[in-house]
């Protein structure tokens, strides 16, 4: 039976990845993020986003929160570099569109309102992560199911 259950599981979560392109995907993920910040849901943002980064992106959110949560608290704190180095790789011509967006912009000012650098940022990100490992450690397993079951947020 738990063969059978493990089947049926896989074959509802191929089922639910594929019922959405990956463009869809990622304008759940913002809607969800922006709604969580009582923002709009941006509308400017996935336009800029070609076919082939938005594939590149929505395979790369399942390994990021794959790590995040199998990881150790080094493996956490090694993932800005991660998602540094996943941003550096995406198309110029998709930052050019991204750069001064009012959405992100707007999302930017709820998450950093005192306009820190990210030097400030990151040291404060890990000093959290590494002051409360269990609890982020349980934030990215949720977040991991949630991203394997077709729910992106």
């Amino acid at each position: 039976a738990s063969q059978q259950s493990h089947i049926m599981f896989c074959m509802a979560l191929l089922a639910g990845l594929t019922a959405a392109t990956d463009k869809e995907t990622i304008q759940t993920l913002l809607n969800g993020v922006f709604e969580e910040n009582k923002l709009p849901d941006p509308t400017t943002i996935v336009p800029c986003i070609d076919d082939d980064s938005a594939h590149k992106i929505v395979d790369f959110m399942g390994v990021f929160l794959d790590k995040a949560a199998r990881g150790s608290l080094s493996d956490l704190i090694s993932l800005p570099q991660m998602l540094k180095d996943f941003g550096n790789s995406l198309p110029q011509a998709l930052s050019d569109c991204l750069k001064g967006n009012a959405e992100l912009n707007a999302l930017g000012d709820k998450y950093n309102p005192q306009n820190k650098t990210t030097g400030q940022i990151e040291k404060e990100i890990i000093e959290f992560v590494t002051f409360h490992y269990p609890t982020v450690h349980k934030w990215m397993i949720d977040m991991d199911t949630q991203w394997r079951a077709g729910k992106p947020y």
